[in-house]
C-alpha cells in the first residue's frame, strides 16, 4: 500500500510540475549569459563542478551570472560551502520548486556532473558542459545487463550534450560503448584533465593543509571504500557491522605516527561513530574532497575511481578489496583490478602492514592510460573554451561507420507473440548492415532486466525513461481528440507541439535514418514516432479493426492518422491487410512481411524438460502435468494469453462437450499475463470437464508441452497471424484454426486445417483428429524466413 501511495504521490507531483516548465520552455527565451550548475543532480557541491564554478569566479566570466540547483534538503550544507571557499552565486535554486524549472528553460550553458530530470527538454540555443563524475571502473549503462534498461535519461542527457570531457582514453572508450556515443553522438568531445584534479599539480596547499588540520609530520592516509547497501536491511546491517569490525582492526594495527581519515557513503556514515578510535578520524567537515585528497601521503581504496584522479599526485594507493571476487561477479568490472601495479590485501592486518612500507606508487604505464590528459591548468583550459569560445582544449569529433541507424521499437517486451516474433526477426537480421537501436519504455523491463539478454550481441539499446510533459490542457486535448477524433479548438496545433517536445526530449540531438513502431499498439508511441524527421514504420500484427473495436486502444482516430502519415505499414500477413488499407486510406503504403520464425531455437526448446517459472501459476502441481504429457492419452493445446480474442471460453465447452463422449482426452492451456486468468479458471472449474483441464498462467518456455501433446488448437476470433500454429508445426504437432483472419491465409497455402469459426467447428476438429485426418503441414521455414528477411533488409536500408 505505501509503495501504491508513493507513487501517486510522484504522478501529482509531476503534474504539478509539467505545466509550469511547458510553459517555461514555450515562453522563456535563452539567455546566454547565465550558466546552471548541477553538482550530483543537486546533493552535493564538489568535485569538477565546485573547480568549475571557482574558476567562474574569475575576472574574465564578470558578465555571466552563476545559477546554482541543489536539493532542498542540502541547501545550507552547500551554503556554508560556498562561504568557506569565498564563492558566491547569483541565484542558490532548489531543485523541488518550479524556479529550478524556470532556469532550466532560460539558461544558456548548463554544467552537469551527471544528468538533468527527466522532464528536462534541450531548448535551441542551450549549450551542455557534461563534466562525468568519474572514470568507470565498474560496468556501465548497455555494458552491465543489470542497468541496461534503466539508463536511458543518462544516455539522452550525454547525447544532448555539446561538450564532453573526458580525461582519458580510456574512459572515452568505455563510456562510448556504454552509451551509444560513437553512432549517436553529434557534440564535441574535450580531451582535457579533470578540473578536481587541478589541485594534485599544487602539492604546497596540499602540505599546508595537512598542517592546518594539525597532522602534520603524520602518515596522513584515507581510507574511501565503494558503497555496498542495497535494498536488504538485513544485508546494510552485515556490511555496517563489517565496517566496525574492519576500522577496529586497522585502528589496531596503526602507529602512533599514523592517522587514517574515513570518508564513507554519507548513510554508513550516519551511523558510525569514530570517536573511540586512537589513529582513525572522520572526514574534515567543510572541505571538498579533492582538497582534502591533496593532502594525503596514501589513498586506500577498493574499486573506487578516485584512484585514477589520485594517480595524478604520483602517491601511494593502496586496495583494500577484501570481497574482490564476490564484487566482481556481482557488479562486473571493465578491469581486474589485480593487474593494477598498486598492492591488493585482502584483511586489516595485511592493510597495515603495507602501510609500514613505501609501495604503490603509480607507473609510467598507469599514468598514460589513466591520467593522459591531466594538468594543472585544466579547469582554465576547459572554461575558456567553453564559455569565451578560445579554442585551447584538443577537440575531436566521434566517428561511427556509415551504416543506416534505425530505431525498433520494440513495446512492453512482455511474453507474448508480438514479442516472440519480434526476437526472432533481431536473431535473423544480425547488425552487420544496419546499427540497429531497440528501444522500449523502462517502467516496462525495470522489473525484468534480464529479458534483454534475449537479444543477440550487435545490438544497442535506447531506453526511454520518461513519461509525456503532460499539463492540465494538453492532457485533456489528448483524451478528447483520442475518443472522438476531434482536432479544433486547438486541439490539433497543441497536441502536434506536445509531440513535437517529446521528440526533442527523447532524441533530439540524434539522426536516425529510419524508425519502426514494431508493437504498433501504443499511442503515445505511435504519435511520438510520427514526428521523427526521417523514414516512419509501423507494423500491424492483428485485425487491428477488429482488435479496436473490442480494446478500444490503440486510438482509431490516432491510428487513422499515423496510417496516412508514416511512410510505411507493415502487415504480418495479407488476411489483415485490408483492415490497415481501410484503417489508413492509403493502401500503397501497405504491404505483407510476415513474421520470421526461429525454427531451430524452437526446436531446440522443445527439447529441453518441462518446468516452470517462479511466477507461474497453475491448476497443477508440476509432477501431475508430466505425469499426464507422459500418458498415452490424447492431449489437445492451446497457447495465448488469457484475453477475449482468445475464444477459451468456447474452447473449454467445446473440450467438454467432446470429453464426454472421450474421457481419456486432456486440454491444456497455456496463457501469458492477460486479464481474464481467473475467469477462464472459474469457467474451467466449473465445466464437467474440470478434472481434464489444466491451466497455466504463464511459462517462459512451453515448448516442452507443446511438443509432448497431440494436437494444437487455434480457438481465437481473430489474429495477426497466429504464430503459435506455426511453433507447434515446427515441433512436429498438427494444429487446426477456427476459420477467422490471420491464420486463414497461411493455412490455406500450406495445407492447413481450417474449422467453422465456431464452438461446433473446435468439436469438429478434435473429431477428425480421433479420425486421423489432421497432420502437419508442409513448410519449408528456412526458405519463408530468408524471403522475409530480404524483405526486412530492403525496407530498413531504405
Amino acid at each position: 500500500m505505501s509503495s501504491f501511495i508513493s507513487k501517486v504521490k510522484k504522478k501529482l507531483k509531476n503534474g504539478i510540475w509539467y505545466p509550469f516548465y511547458n510553459s517555461f520552455y514555450d515562453k522563456v527565451s535563452v539567455d546566454k549569459k547565465e550558466i546552471l550548475l548541477l553538482s550530483r543532480n543537486g546533493l552535493a557541491l564538489e568535485s569538477n563542478i565546485l573547480a568549475i564554478l571557482t574558476e567562474l569566479s574569475s575576472p574574465e566570466y564578470k558578465d555571466f551570472r552563476k545559477v546554482l540547483a541543489v536539493h532542498k534538503n542540502k541547501k545550507d550544507q552547500v551554503q556554508k560551502k560556498l562561504e568557506h571557499y569565498g564563492l558566491s552565486v547569483d541565484k542558490l535554486l532548489s531543485t523541488e520548486l518550479p524556479s529550478y524549472y524556470y532556469h532550466l528553460a532560460k539558461a544558456g550553458w548548463l554544467v552537469t556532473d551527471s544528468t538533468f530530470p527527466g522532464r528536462y527538454v534541450k531548448k535551441e540555443g542551450q549549450t551542455i558542459l557534461n563534466v562525468w563524475h568519474g572514470t568507470p571502473l565498474k560496468k556501465m549503462g548497455q555494458d552491465n545487463p543489470e542497468e541496461r534498461c534503466i539508463t536511458g535519461n543518462v544516455m539522452r542527457i550525454l547525447l544532448q550534450s555539446d561538450y564532453l570531457l573526458f580525461p582519458n582514453l580510456y574512459m572515452e572508450e568505455k563510456m562510448a560503448h556504454a552509451y551509444n556515443l560513437p553512432e549517436l553522438y553529434q557534440g564535441r568531445v574535450l580531451h582535457e584533465g579533470y578540473p578536481r584534479n587541478c589541485i594534485f599539480f599544487h602539492p604546497e596547499k596540499g602540505a599546508k593543509l595537512k598542517e592546518t588540520l594539525g597532522y602534520a609530520g603524520f602518515q596522513l592516509s584515507i581510507y574511501m571504500p565503494t558503497f555496498r547497501g542495497t535494498s536488504d536491511s538485513v544485508e546494510e546491517n552485515d556490511y555496517i557491522q563489517l565496517v566496525r569490525d574492519y576500522l577496529s582492526r586497522i585502528d589496531a594495527g596503526l602507529g602512533d605516527r599514523q592517522i587514517l581519515l574515513v570518508k564513507l557513503h554519507p548513510f554508513v556514515q550516519s551511523l558510525l561513530t569514530l570517536d573511540s578510535y586512537r589513529h582513525i578520524r572522520p572526514f574534515p567537515e567543510g572541505y571538498d574532497t579533492y582538497e582534502v585528497l591533496n593532502a594525503c601521503d596514501v589513498l586506500i581504496t577498493d574499486y573506487s575511481s578516485v584512484m585514477y584522479d589520485f594517480a595524478s599526485t604520483g602517491r601511494r594507493i593502496l586496495l583494500f578489496a577484501y570481497d574482490l571476487e564476490d564484487y566482481q561477479s556481482h557488479r562486473g568490472m571493465y578491469e581486474d583490478v589485480s593487474s593494477y601495479p598498486f598492492p591488493l590485501v585482502r584483511t586489516p592486518e595485511a592493510l597495515t602492514e603495507e602501510l609500514q612500507k613505501d609501495t604503490g606508487h603509480p607507473d609510467d604505464n598507469f599514468l598514460q592510460k589513466y591520467c593522459t590528459f591531466e594538468q594543472a591548468s585544466a579547469t582554465s583550459r576547459l572554461c575558456r573554451h567553453v564559455f569565451l569560445g578560445d579554442s585551447v582544449c584538443q577537440t575531436i569529433y566521434m566517428k561511427g561507420t556509415k551504416k543506416k541507424k534505425v530505431l525498433l521499437y520494440a513495446g512492453s517486451l512482455l511474453p507474448n507473440g508480438v514479442t516472440s516474433a519480434f526476437f526472432s526477426m533481431v536473431d535473423q537480421l544480425g547488425p552487420s548492415r544496419c546499427e540497429y537501436y531497440i528501444s522500449f519504455r523502462t517502467p516496462s523491463l525495470k522489473d525484468h532486466p534480464e529479458t534483454l539478454n534475449k537479444v543477440p550481441e550487435g545490438y544497442h539499446f535506447y531506453p526511454l525513461a520518461t513519461e509525456m510533459n503532460l499539463d492540465v490542457l494538453t492532457a485533456i486535448a489528448q483524451l478528447i481528440y483520442l475518443k472522438w477524433g476531434t482536432t479544433a479548438f486547438g486541439i490539433k496545433k497543441r497536441l502536434d507541439k506536445a509531440y513535437k517536445r517529446e521528440w526533442q526530449k527523447h532524441f533530439g540531438c540524434v539522426s536516425f535514418d529510419h524508425v519502426v513502431h514494431y508493437d504498433g499498439y501504443e499511442n503515445y508511441m505511435i504519435a511520438l514516432l510520427e514526428k521523427a524527421p526521417c523514414t516512419r514504420t509501423i507494423w500491424a500484427h492483428s485485425d487491428m479493426e477488429k482488435w479496436i473495436a473490442e480494446k478500444h486502444n490503440p486510438s482509431l482516430p490516432l491510428l487513422k492518422k499515423a496510417y496516412a502519415s508514416y511512410d510505411h505499414i507493415i502487415s504480418v500477413g495479407e488476411d489483415v491487410r485490408a483492415s490497415a488499407d481501410h484503417i489508413g486510406g492509403h493502401p500503397e503504403k501497405v504491404q505483407v512481411i510476415s513474421n520470421i520464425m526461429d525454427y531451430q531455437k524452437i526446436q531446440g526448446l522443445g527439447k529441453l524438460p518441462v518446468s516452470f517459472d517462479p511466477e507461474t501459476e497453475t491448476s497443477v502441481p508440476l509432477n501431475k502435468l508430466i505425469e499426464v504429457l507422459e500418458s498415452n492419452d490424447k492431449k489437445f493445446i492451446n497457447v495465448g494469453r488469457f484475453s477475449s480474442e482468445k475464444g477459451h471460453e468456447r474452447l473449454i465447452r467445446a473440450f467438454t462437450r467432446f470429453w464426454k463422449k472421450h474421457p481419456d482426452t486432456w486440454l491444456i492451456i497455456i496463457g501469458g499475463r492477460g486479464d481474464l486468468y481467473e475467469r477462464t479458471q472459474a469457467l474451467a472449474e466449473s465445466s464437467e470437464s474440470s478434472s481434464h483441464i489444466i491451466l497455466v498462467k504463464y511459462m517462459s518456455n512451453p515448448m516442452p508441452v507443446v511438443k509432448a501433446c497431440d494436437l494444437f488448437l487455434l480457438s481465437s476470433f481473430y489474429e495477426g497471424l497466429g504464430l503459435v500454429i506455426l511453433e507447434a508445426d515446427i515441433l512436429g504437432v498438427p494444429a487446426v484454426s477456427c476459420d477467422v483472419n490471420g491464420p486463414h491465409g497461411f493455412m490455406k497455402q500450406y495445407g492447413g486445417t481450417l474449422l467453422p469459426d465456431s464452438e461446433d467447428g473446435l468439436v469438429q476438429g478434435m473429431e477428425m483428429f480421433l479420425e486421423g485426418k489432421i497432420h502437419t503441414m508442409n513448410v519449408d521455414y528456412e526458405k519463408r524466413n530468408q524471403e522475409i528477411l530480404k524483405k526486412c533488409n530492403m525496407l530498413f536500408q531504405e
